[in-house]
């Protein structure tokens, strides 16, 4: 058991012997994550942020025409906008993958697929506050021109998505309609003593059947894009007195571990 115990006291009697050892590893790799850090905030190039505001309605609103009693509707128009059905059209819309192939790779166009990392990496969506159905989207990039006109791309990408949408279930709905209307006439067809209500029906869903042929579906009832995005002036980040000011104490802090480090006890 002596010899044993041996080791551990030489251990600990080594530790007691360098008690600036510890504190001076701590300074020493804290000031090389904060000059790490402070290098990545001054080398980054600055961002800039674009932000283009769109109204949103719901297909199905109450006599109001509010859509707070459906508490998921914002959250599933945040996932829509987000989707790759909507940031793929913004794609082919700017040809993002040939520009960010000559920007951030070899030249290549870039797949589609590392195009949409990247739209969803710089993108913020966020309802506008005292508000139901407004919703910014910024995007950043290190070109403000660009940032405007995805943020814009984005915007009118979810327009046509909700009038695509609503286009495609009238088209569906049409088509239920012309199906019963056929069904009533054979039925009438064959038993024409029915009475008057049923004709009277079948002549209210011609009616409707004509107006759903000619009727244009509104745009403006879907999305509408209340406020362009314009490129910003400025940029939002990065934070170059944030970086000066963390490798400046990072420095000092390496330099603190390597005074304690090289000191004696």
């Amino acid at each position: 058991m002596e010899r044993e115990d041996k080791p551990n006291v030489a251990v600990r009697d080594k530790v007691t012997m360098n008690p600036k050892l510890l504190p001076g590893l701590a300074l020493l790799l804290g000031g090389l994550a904060l000059c790490g850090a402070g290098l990545w905030l001054l080398l980054s190039p600055p961002q800039y942020a674009a932000t283009a505001r769109i109204k949103l309605e719901n297909d199905e609103p109450d006599s109001a025409g509010d859509i707070s009693y459906n508490p998921y509707f914002i959250q599933t128009s945040f996932e829509v906008i987000q989707c790759q059905l909507v940031l793929s059209n913004v794609v082919a819309a700017l040809n993002l993958d040939k520009v960010w192939g000559k920007k951030h790779s070899t030249g290549e166009p870039l797949k589609y697929a590392e195009c949409y990392a990247i739209l969803r990496n710089h993108l913020r969506l966020t309802l506008v506050r005292n508000s139901k159905r407004m919703i910014d989207i910024t995007y950043c990039s290190d070109d403000p021109k660009e940032a405007a006109d995805v943020a814009n791309a984005i915007g009118a990408g979810y327009q046509e998505y909700r009038l695509q949408s609503r286009t495609e279930l009238a088209a569906s709905g049409l088509q239920i309609l012309q199906q019963q209307y056929q069904d009533e006439e054979k039925q009438i067809s064959l038993q024409p003593t029915n009475g008057e209500p049923m004709l009277r029906w079948h002549k209210l869903l011609a009616e409707k059947i004509k107006t759903m042929k000619t009727e244009p579906t509104p745009k403006t009832v879907m999305v509408q894009m209340v406020d362009p995005a314009e490129p910003p002036q400025s940029p939002v980040g990065t934070n170059r007195p944030l970086g000066t000011a963390l490798l400046a104490v990072g420095l000092f802090s390496l330099l603190g571990g390597i005074r304690l480090l090289k000191s004696k006890s």
